[in-house]
């Protein structure tokens, strides 16, 4: 029997997998001059059954640079529950490559990790939100302005009232997970307090950004009903067609 070892969300534990079928994808980027490629796996779990597919990053190739086998990542799962996706276009970089590493670390079992990459995501959203952008007009200081650090961010959001109390709470857990998480602490962080933060960071981005483009969304659609529809000789003198 061949196995790989992938995540399971409801064993919520690391399993070796009865491998049921693969995919081996490779192509080769001209542009990077190299080639690229991933294993795509589906499996059982041995514990409960639930149907896996995971998805393995190919990093050596048998043949090149002197490569004597391929090598692959380990495997992340890519079903059930997938990564989060979000739907705006304003979330920032840095905030989308947190989350998507805390992920991985859940995945690998790394719940410390996890929270590290956590407290980033939402220290990063602060600085997205609260932080004025480039051109916006305000006066260039003579110092650089020392950037927005969570503690500091967690406490602006709710003044104003970006975030309610209870969120608040949540975001101030958060950073407390962060801290001791991101020292040389002997600590312990167990796999449902880590999934709870993560669906918090989750939530509060997904307010932050999808809602409120589909809020804004929303407004406008409203204010286009109210606007008085053109007669239809208004319509026809846009079009330039001369009045019957």
């Amino acid at each position: 029997m061949v196995t790989f070892i992938i995540d399971c969300p409801i064993c919520r534990a690391k399993v070796g997998a009865e491998e049921k079928g693969r995919l081996d994808h490779v192509e080769f980027d001209e542009d990077a001059g190299e080639p690229y490629g991933e294993r795509i796996l589906i499996g059982t779990c041995p514990s409960c059954g639930t149907s896996l597919v995971g998805r393995a990053a190919q990093n050596e190739f048998e043949g090149w640079d002197g490569s004597q086998e391929s090598t692959y990542s380990d495997v992340v799962r890519i079903y059930p529950k997938p990564p989060k996706a979000f739907l705006s276009h304003r979330i920032p970089r840095t905030l989308n490559e947190s989350l998507i590493e805390a992920d991985r670390s859940f995945q690998a079992g790394a719940n410390i990790a996890a929270c590290v990459m956590l407290g980033r995501s939402l220290e990063a959203l602060c600085r997205d939100v609260l932080e004025p952008a480039a051109g916006t007009g305000e006066e260039k200081p003579v110092k650089p302005k020392k950037r927005m650090m969570l503690a500091e961010g967690i406490r602006e959001l709710h003044a104003r009232k970006i975030i309610d109390d209870r969120l608040l709470d949540w975001s101030q857990q958060l950073h407390a997970f962060r801290n001791l998480a991101a020292h040389p602490e002997d600590i312990t962080i167990s796999r449902q307090d880590a999934e709870d933060l993560q669906a918090f960071v989750y939530a509060i981005t997904e307010y932050v950004y999808d809602l409120t483009d589909r809020y804004n969304e929303f407004k406008q659609r409203l204010e286009d009903k109210k606007k008085p529809r053109p007669s239809a000789a208004e319509m026809f003198s846009s079009l330039g067609i001369p009045k019957m």
